[in-house]
Formats: C-alpha cells, sequence, structure tokens
C-alpha cells in the first residue's frame, strides 16, 4: 500500500515536472519568436526607409518647389526665401492628405488665404532650428509680393496661384561624418513650362539632384545647414544625332552621285551632237550609189516584164473587140 502511494507521488511530481517543462519551452519560444520579429522589424526599417524618405520629402516640399541656389550657411540667405518657402510649406502640409484651405480665414479685399505668423515661424525652426531668427514683416519675390498684417498676425497668401517649379523626390539618406546629406531628385510640376499652362508630357523623373545638408542641434535634432549640388547625376539619354547624320550623309552622298551623273550626261551630249553630222555626211556620199545601182538594174530587168505584160494584155483586148463586132454582125 504504502509502494503504491510513493509511485502515485513520483508520478504526480514527474508530470509536474514535464507540464512545467512544457511551459518553460512554450516561453521560450515565445521568447524567440518575439526577438524575430523584433529583429526582422530592424532589418527592415535599416533596408526600406521609405517611410523616413517621405518625411523628408514633406518637410523639404517648401524648399524643392522654389528651386533656390545652392548656399554654404543659411545665414548669408535672404530670410525671404526661407520665409517664402515656409509659407508654401505649410500650403502644402494644409493640403497633403485631401485637406483644403478653408480652415484659414480669407482677406475680404484680395481673397488670399491668412497664413498665421505663428504657422510660419513653426515651419523655419522645424527646418532650421529654434535659433534662427525671422524678422517679421511684408516682402517680396520675383513672383510675388506677400503681405504682413500686422493687427491679424498673418501673412495673405494667394493660394490660386501656382508658384511649384518642382516637387521633391528624396533618393537616399546618408550619415556621414557628423551630417545627414539627403539627397533629393527634382521633379518637374505639369504646369512647369514657359508658358504657364498645363503639360500632360510633363516628366515624370527627376531632372536634377540636389544635396540638403543637416547638423544635429537641439534635442539631438537634424537641422537644415546648407544645400549643395549632388554627385548623383541624371542619366543621360541616348540622343538620335548619330543617326540623323549618318542618314544626312547618306543622302549628301546620293545627290553628289546624281549631280556627277547628270555632268556626266550633259558633257557628253554635245560630243554625240558634233559626232551626228559626219554620219549623216558619210551615210550620204554613200547612198547615191547603191540608189543609181540599183535603178539601173530595175531598168533593165523591168522593160521586158513590162513590155510582155503589156502586149498580152493588148492583144487581149483587141481580140475581144474584133470579136464584139463580129457577133454583132450576125445577129443582124
Amino acid at each position: 500500500m504504502a509502494n503504491y502511494k510513493e509511485e502515485q507521488i513520483r508520478n504526480s511530481r514527474r508530470l509536474a515536472r514535464q507540464a512545467l517543462g512544457a511551459a518553460a519551452l512554450l516561453l521560450a519560444l515565445i521568447g524567440l519568436l518575439t526577438v524575430a520579429g523584433w529583429l526582422w522589424s530592424a532589418l527592415c526599417s535599416v533596408l526600406d526607409d521609405s517611410g523616413r524618405r517621405q518625411e523628408y520629402a514633406d518637410r523639404l516640399y517648401g524648399m524643392v518647389m522654389l528651386d533656390p541656389l545652392p548656399f554654404d550657411d543659411v545665414q548669408a540667405v535672404d530670410p525671404g526665401v526661407f520665409k517664402q518657402a515656409a509659407i508654401w510649406g505649410t500650403v502644402y502640409e494644409a493640403q497633403k492628405d485631401g485637406g483644403t484651405l478653408d480652415q484659414y480665414e480669407r482677406d475680404p479685399d484680395t481673397g488670399s488665404a491668412m497664413i498665421p505668423k505663428l504657422e510660419i515661424d513653426t515651419y523655419i525652426a522645424n527646418l532650421l532650428g529654434p535659433g534662427y531668427e525671422v524678422t517679421d514683416g511684408s516682402f517680396a519675390t520675383d513672383q510675388f509680393v506677400y503681405q504682413y498684417n500686422e493687427e491679424k498676425q498673418c501673412y495673405l497668401v494667394p493660394v490660386t496661384s501656382a508658384v511649384a517649379q518642382y516637387t521633391p523626390q528624396v533618393e537616399r539618406i546618408t550619415n556621414s561624418g557628423g551630417q545627414l546629406r539627403v539627397t533629393v531628385g527634382y521633379v518637374p510640376t505639369a504646369s512647369n513650362s514657359t508658358s504657364g499652362e498645363i503639360s500632360l508630357t510633363a516628366p515624370t523623373d527627376p531632372v536634377k539632384y540636389m544635396d540638403y545638408v543637416f547638423a544635429r542641434g537641439e534635442n539631438r535634432t537634424w537641422y537644415l545647414t546648407a544645400l549643395q549640388e549632388s554627385e548623383m547625376q541624371v542619366e543621360a539619354t541616348p540622343t538620335p544625332t548619330p543617326t540623323a547624320a549618318v542618314s544626312q550623309d547618306t543622302q549628301t552622298m546620293v545627290e553628289s552621285q546624281l549631280d556627277s551623273t547628270m555632268t556626266d550626261a550633259a558633257n557628253s551630249a554635245p560630243a554625240e551632237d558634233a559626232a551626228q553630222p559626219a554620219e549623216d555626211a558619210a551615210a550620204a556620199e554613200e547612198t547615191p550609189a547603191e540608189e543609181g545601182g540599183e535603178e539601173t538594174a530595175s531598168s533593165e530587168e523591168t522593160p521586158p516584164e513590162e513590155g510582155g505584160e503589156d502586149a498580152g494584155e493588148t492583144t487581149e483586148e483587141e481580140t475581144g473587140g474584133e470579136e464584139e463586132p463580129a457577133s454583132s454582125d450576125a445577129e443582124s
């Protein structure tokens, strides 16, 4: 009886150890899968940075659309460049997800949207850092004059006008030497033409590349410090110039051959015309003798034949004439 109880206890302990081992194995498997998922997510984030590239594309939209000149120091750039970029960048942010500008008040006189100064300053601070000082007030560019409303602390923006020259397409983001280099492709907009009309054949690939250089600032955030020409270049497309040149050379060669042929024909024509009278004279000298011989032979042979034929015909006619009166006398 005691042995049976001990056997039951051992079996119970064995089952408990097996259950505990299975639970531990299950937890270890879950942990392994979790760690593998984290590693896979990290690998995907490293290999696929499309989300980060889109973030910088949105951040640089206002700069790219205006295509400013390269610079190595933001302090050396006209502040109006960044203010204009901030204005249109704010407009883009308000419209990019299907939004509208109805949230902004409109100027009753011009119908322009009244973009608050606070949003413009925030955009510039996120782009250049909080240390960049912005001077309030109206400013002008080659395209527009941006009026500043001191009373309502806003800028009047003609939102119905199209000023975008390019849209950004971030190609790569590299971090080296304490700098973040964002290579941006400039894709022309659909209305980017000299006449300002919409072009359905506008290219969808970048026509040039620029590097936006960022440096770490406060709170370890990257802020724009320079704009440089990129080492990435647009791939040159083959042009039909060689083929056109070959076709033109071939056509020129054919025309030259035709001209030389016509020249030779023109030169040979007078020689043939000069030789033709000599041939006619020679033919004229030979013709009388041949014709005289033929006529002599004909005159020698023709009379007997013609005489015989005439004699025979005359006899028949005369005979017929004599017979006719005889018959008439007999009848009488």
